[in-house]
């Protein structure tokens, strides 16, 4: 073991232990053991230490053995639908990929618009909303974009360490990641944490009063997004622009014309679409009819994916989402939520809506430094109807915005998909915190000038 490593592996220690001694002792007797284990598991994944689903495993186990909490709850992320929810987007994931449908959707739309480096850009976030319209799973579109930005960086000889390499994997990540919230289904850990706060607060907003909601200022959001690489890129263009557009159509022209596989998989992901949009009516959960239609992608007759494959589809994944998720759920049980609620409802009460919400995403952007998303939605998001109520105003631009800080993320550790990008090899984080630093300065005040005012407009707030 090296000298690096010892001194990671001591900062586990010391830091769970500081967690530990500093732990309040008046909310549950439970409360500071839970503190010193989840905060070795979230520092241990910042290290990369061990595999993060192995240590997301580890940390259910230690949950149920130390009697954190009953069983029913420590397991109960499998009963959720986010785990389903994820499996479903796994299969279209992979069957997008084997096919070929996503990577021609995400060519064909930047072939429209050009082979220049702002076309590139324009490109990327036209694929990136069609591609969350069709496929509600982020990872997945960020491995498929990103198989795109690693072909085009290395068809134009860029050095994969230069700041336009990353420039371009970061335009990927983007157009993955920017879009989670134009839709209702367009990521599975939306739609979930979207169904829990809906039965805090013993509501019910449909897929099409989301659309009014969120879609038309999503927009806006992620163009801002693109904006920010545009404005922070400095002088870096893309080498022999022209040169762009052929290596596009030359990536479209080898795929050949759009195969019976890929039509019959389209005509899927419109079925899984129109469960969401239907769901009003029909009053059929949406995420199992998108289940149901993906296992359709392995009926030998329509020769999408081949039935064997099915024992090759990477579920091990569901593991870690669910341990994470279990940090949520356990939190509930000792305490943890009600605790942090109490600790910030005075201070927030004594706000105008207008800066609560905006608290709302600071405390999003904090969050996400401390936990990982997934832990993030299930320990905050019940919280919000119960905040919306002590505060008087209506929880969901709360929620919203707590979301919109949710998204923007500054480490590797922070977030599945913004560390898949890292594995590319084209990425160096040096050039990426400066421009994730703008975007997240200019979410801030997207959610000030645009959103509030917009959900103020439509009744929201």
């Amino acid at each position: 073991m090296n000298r690096a490593l010892t001194l990671k592996w001591f900062a586990v220690l010391g830091l769970a232990s500081l967690f530990y001694l500093l732990a309040p002792r008046d909310v549950s007797p439970q409360m500071p053991l839970y503190l010193g284990m989840t905060s070795a598991a979230v520092i241990i994944w910042t290290f990369d230490l061990l595999p993060a689903v192995a240590v997301a495993a580890a940390l259910t186990f230690l949950y149920l053995l130390t009697n954190m909490a009953p069983p029913e709850v420590v397991l109960g992320p499998w009963t959720t639908v986010l785990i389903w929810t994820t499996f479903g987007a796994a299969i279209f994931g992979e069957a997008m990929e084997k096919t070929g449908l996503a990577k021609r959707v995400a060519l064909r739309c930047m072939l429209l618009t050009g082979g220049t480096f702002t076309g590139m850009l324009i490109g990327f976030a036209i694929g990136g909303i069609i591609l969350g319209l069709l496929l509600a799973s982020g990872f997945a579109r960020t491995v498929i974009f990103c198989a795109i930005a690693v072909g085009i960086i290395r068809a134009l000889d860029i050095d994969p360490k230069s700041r336009l390499s990353s420039i371009i994997v970061i335009a990927c990540f983007f157009a993955a990641a920017a879009p989670t919230m134009q839709f209702l289904h367009t990521s599975e850990s939306f739609i979930w944490s979207f169904q829990v706060l809906m039965k805090a607060i013993g509501g019910n907003v449909d897929w099409w009063e989301y659309l009014n909601h969120a879609c038309f200022i999503n927009t806006i959001y992620v163009a801002l997004s693109f904006l920010t690489i545009y404005f922070m890129r400095g002088k870096v263009q893309l080498p022999e622009g022209r040169k762009l557009k052929l290596i596009l159509e030359e990536r479209l022209a080898e795929m050949g014309p759009m195969t019976v596989s890929e039509k019959r998989l389209l005509v899927l992901a419109i079925l899984g679409i129109l469960g969401f949009m239907v769901e009003p009516w029909t009053g059929v959960n949406a995420v199992y009819v998108l289940c149901l239609v993906a296992l359709f992608c392995y009926m030998p007759g329509m020769k999408i994916m081949e039935p064997s494959s099915f024992n090759n589809l990477n579920i091990v994944f569901l593991v870690f989402v669910a341990g994470c998720m279990a940090i949520g759920f356990v939190a509930g049980e000792v305490g943890a939520n009600k605790w942090a609620v109490s600790s910030i409802i005075p201070f927030l009460k004594e706000l105008p809506p207008t800066l609560g919400v905006l608290c709302s995403y600071l405390a999003g952007v904090v969050t996400n430094l401390l936990l990982t998303p997934f832990a993030a939605t299930v320990a905050f998001t019940p919280a919000f109807g119960e905040l919306g109520v002590q505060m008087g105003v209506n929880p969901l631009p709360l929620f919203y915005a707590f979301e919109y800080g949710l998204d923007q993320y500054f480490f590797p550790y922070e977030g599945v998909m913004f560390l898949y990008i890292f594995t590319t090899g084209c990425v160096t984080l040096k050039h990426v915190i400066p421009t994730m630093i703008a975007r997240c300065i200019v979410a801030g005040a997207f959610i000030a000038v645009i959103a509030i005012p917009y959900w103020t407009f439509i009744g929201i707030m």
